[in-house]
């Protein structure tokens, strides 16, 4: 007994010391991978002299003789950055990440494969030129380079995992991947979907509103109608639950938002154009973005990339600057089929008058740990696949859905319309784009953009213009915002929009154009794209800004990227202090308990006097932010609760992606009947009531969170960025092993938090799922100013550090600029200035060639 007391104890100090050095033992396998960055490299591959050069934040400049070279170099110096993430978006394209990630990841993997994105970047691959497929091939040879140089020591963590050889389809892939990620409405279709199998289609169309001076969808929600037993509600839910899985593993569904302006010479102090984007992404750690600068004959452009697709994105070449914002386009169509099994045994669909047999394909799932694959069938109607299917295949996961949520064979299912599984050259026009020297071809280029849609804005030193890509489909009827029954036909697409058609402006006669996802088209014109544009405050905050003064320089254009005045929040405080709404409101207070009614007038006196600022130390921005909230949890809750139910955490989610609920019952709709709490009996509540609760519940909030000194309250103690890598992120739905693993690697891994001001609707946006977490969601993932009056107009930051490796210098060091809300002058016209701000190179050879094996006599 003794004995084995003192082994238990052994083996116990063993475990403690081992925990404990965990995250040192992980530091150093990362360290290992990384590489001297200065030097000299041999490169299989390569033709001629190159080098990639690094500046103090460890951006790189690849220089080239040629543009097959460059893209050679930038494969590498991407790999040497970001091959983690490069490797797990193809995975996540492909439906693979299961083979790295485990059984954990197999759900999305169904949801991948039932999208059928990567055969989708295969089509898209095909129609390339060869040029350009020779890039792609040249970038993977870049990056199969630095794999196979450092197969023992690549930086996959604890996984050890050994990725395949890149080819041009893993890059394709990640392409595609990015439209499925800023699509907007299968989230929202989904969404509505869930909160109709609550409380029905027609209060369910009071959740989604179009803008506040259109009429609610409830035309569009009625054309559906279902019996109760078909099920869609459930399935729904079920693939709204996916949504956040594929969010947490890399990739949001449905986020899109961001703002860019151009700047005309008559309004700027150095008479000469000023461009600037930024982009709102997930607070994601790696970030999206990378920092990159390319130079070849042919290729000569600097910005910001997406790792693994060579090229700049957004950014500036020496002539022309350019930038995007999405533009909420309505690209997918959810289709409610109506399905039968005929007496063949051969399960069809109804198309108006006619059954038609559904197509199959077959797909294998590999699981890391597991020797045999899953076997997955998956079905297609000539619109798209069955989204259904992704519900499939055995509950291997307990966080999957069962497999009987799929429904029955004669029954309903759910197909999905995506206009990027038409094939197109958009890549093209987007390297065109970076190579373009005047406003004009700018504008060309962009006009060829149709797989992906987007408000381009672009400059050069003397115009500035916008351009609507994207390809939008014409429907026979209806405007697309809610599924469509797909049996009568009378909801089809039956072609494209042209591009003269959509939307563009050049040199405007107000001296800028400015876009914020928000819609800028009179009601009757913009229904063509969309019926789900963001909230107008942003937009309407740019025009202020930009018409207020002629003399922009870029300081003032850089403080306008970092402004928090929220013109949302100011038109609440006067709807608050408006007829009839304040006497009611007051009423409603005067009912309350005494405690709850000396928070309420609290609440409401601050909110009175607010002036809209949201910087992190106000302590009136914590009771604003606090009060709205709450709001949805008093108003929504109640109906489409519990908190974690796909049905509210949809609703929630759309706060951040569209003109919402939320928002759209604050200013008006006084009489929706979500003001009804169906909880109580005996009372039917008032739109005053849920917003004199919301106003206790703020400062109660408030006092749970701060204390009760008013004076130590302020917005950025409650508000707070939080750097978080994708597996932290997966960390809920992980085994219990790896989620105590990964939670002891948290502070390696992780960066915050740090206090946050302002909020969705401020310009330097910092949104958070209003009604569920108050945690910094989305944020600018990048600051790009362009003032051509400059001899370097270039200034550009990201959201976070460089590398993906935790162990590199150049992880983490972006995130006190980022904070600091400066820009940062990036040298490019000046080469020897360029040259000194870069100043650590790695200078990159041909490596010798492999002599040929002599050839037999007779072959």
């Amino acid at each position: 007994m003794r004995r084995t007391v003192w082994v238990l104890a052994g083996l116990a100090a063993v475990l403690a010391g081992l925990w404990a050095a965990l995250p040192s033992l992980v530091a150093w396998q990362g360290e290992a991978s990384l590489d001297e960055q200065e030097g000299r490299l041999a490169l299989p591959g390569l033709e001629g002299p190159a080098s990639i050069r690094r500046d103090a934040l460890g951006v790189p400049l690849v220089e080239a003789a040629s543009v097959e070279d460059l893209a050679l170099a930038t494969g590498y110096a991407m790999a040497e950055d970001r091959l983690a993430q490069m490797v797990g978006m193809t995975l996540v394209a492909q439906g693979r990440l299961s083979e790295m990630a485990g059984v954990t990841t197999f759900p999305l993997d169904v949801y991948m494969r039932t999208l059928g994105v990567s055969g989708i970047a295969r089509e898209h691959y095909a129609a390339l030129p060869s040029d350009l497929q020779q890039v792609l091939q040249r970038f993977a040879d870049g990056v199969n380079a630095y794999i196979d140089g450092h197969r023992d020591r690549l930086p996959f963590g604890l996984s050890g995992y050994q990725p395949e050889p890149w080819t041009p389809h893993d890059s394709m892939n990640i392409y595609v991947l990015l439209n499925l990620g800023l699509s907007l409405n299968l989230h929202q279709e989904l969404a509505f979907l869930a909160a109709a199998n609550r409380v029905g289609p027609e209060r369910a169309a009071w959740l989604f509103p179009v803008m506040p001076d259109e009429p609610l969808p409830f035309a569009e929600a009625r054309k559906l109608v279902l019996p109760a037993q078909a099920g869609l509600g459930a399935r729904a839910e079920a693939l709204a639950a996916l949504d956040d899985q594929l969010e947490a593993a890399l990739l949001p569904l449905g986020l899109a938002a961001s703002n860019n302006w151009a700047i005309a010479p008559s309004r700027t102090a150095g008479g000469a154009s000023i461009l600037a984007n930024d982009t709102h992404l997930m607070l994601d750690h790696p970030p999206m973005w990378m920092q990159i600068q390319m130079r070849a004959p042919g290729y000569n452009a600097a910005g910001v990339a997406i790792a693994g697709v060579p090229g700049v994105v957004a950014g500036y070449n020496g002539h022309v600057a350019w930038g995007m914002t999405m533009v909420m386009a309505d690209g997918q169509d959810l289709f409610v089929e109506r399905l039968w099994r005929g007496r063949d045994g051969n399960l069809r669909y109804k198309d108006g008058d006619a059954w038609h047999k559904l197509r199959y394909r077959g797909e294998e799932v590999r699981i890391r740990g597991r020797d045999q694959p899953v076997r997955l069938v998956i079905r297609e109607t000539h619109r798209g696949p069955l989204l259904d299917d992704a519900l499939q295949g055995p509950a291997i996961n307990p966080l999957q859905p069962v497999e009987t949520v799929r429904g029955k064979d004669d029954d309903y299912a759910m197909s999905l319309a995506w206009t990027v599984r038409e094939p197109d050259n958009s890549l093209v026009a987007l390297w065109r784009l970076a190579s373009a020297t005047s406003a004009d071809e700018a504008r060309a280029a962009a006009r060829d953009i149709r797989y992906i849609h987007l408000n381009i804005v672009y400059a050069d030193r003397e115009h500035v213009g916008w351009q609507v890509t994207g390809r939008y489909p014409v429907r026979k009827a209806g405007t697309g915002k809610f599924p469509s029954p797909g049996w009568t036909g009378e909801y089809d697409w039956v072609g494209w929009r042209q591009v003269d058609e959509l939307p563009a402006l050049q040199d405007p006669p107000a001296g800028f154009i400015g876009t914020a996802n928000d819609r800028k088209l009179p009601a009757a014109q913009a229904a063509l794209l969309s019926q789900s544009w963001f909230a107008p405050e942003r937009g309407e905050r740019i025009d202020a800004l930009l018409s207020a003064r002629r003399d922009h320089t870029r300081d003032t254009v850089i403080a306008m990227q970092a402004d928090q005045h929220n013109v949302f929040g100011l038109k609440l405080r006067a709807a608050l202090l408006g007829e009839p709404l304040a006497a009611q409101l007051h009423a409603a207070i005067g009912k309350l308990p005494d405690a709850d009614r000396l928070r309420a007038t609290e609440a409401y006196a601050v909110l009175s006097a607010w002036d809209g600022d949201m910087r992190a130390a106000s302590a009136t921005a914590a009771i604003f932010g606090l009060f709205e909230h709450a709001l949805p949890r008093e108003a929504f809750l109640d109906e489409l609760g519990p908190e974690d139910s796909a049905a509210f955490r949809a609703l929630a989610q759309d706060h951040l992606i569209a003109y919402s609920a939320t928002q759209d019952h604050l200013l008006q709709r006084a009489d929706s009947p979500f003001w009804d709490d169906v909880r109580t009996t005996g009372v039917s509540e008032t739109k005053a009531d849920i917003i004199a609760r919301a106003l206790v519940a703020a400062v109660r909030d408030a006092e749970a969170r701060m204390g009760s000194d008013r004076a130590q309250w302020q917005w950025g103690k409650v508000h707070t960025y939080h750097w978080r890598s994708p597996a932290t992120q997966m960390r809920p739905y992980l085994p219990w092993l790896e989620r105590l693993l990964v939670g002891r690697l948290g502070g390696w891994l992780d960066r915050g938090p740090f206090p946050a001001g302002g909020d969705h609707n401020t310009l330097n946006v910092a949104g958070f799922e209003v009604g569920r977490s108050l945690d910094v969601k989305t944020v600018p993932a990048m600051r790009l100013v362009v003032d051509f009056s400059q001899a370097e107009p270039l200034s550009l930051v990201i959201a976070g550090g460089q590398s993906g490796n935790p162990a590199s210098p150049h992880y983490a060091d972006g995130i006190p600029l980022y904070l600091s809300t400066q820009g940062r002058s990036q040298p490019f016209n000046d080469r020897a200035a360029m040259h000194a701000h870069f100043a650590r190179v790695k200078t990159l050879v041909p490596a010798p060639r492999a002599p040929e094996p002599e050839r037999q006599r007779g072959e």
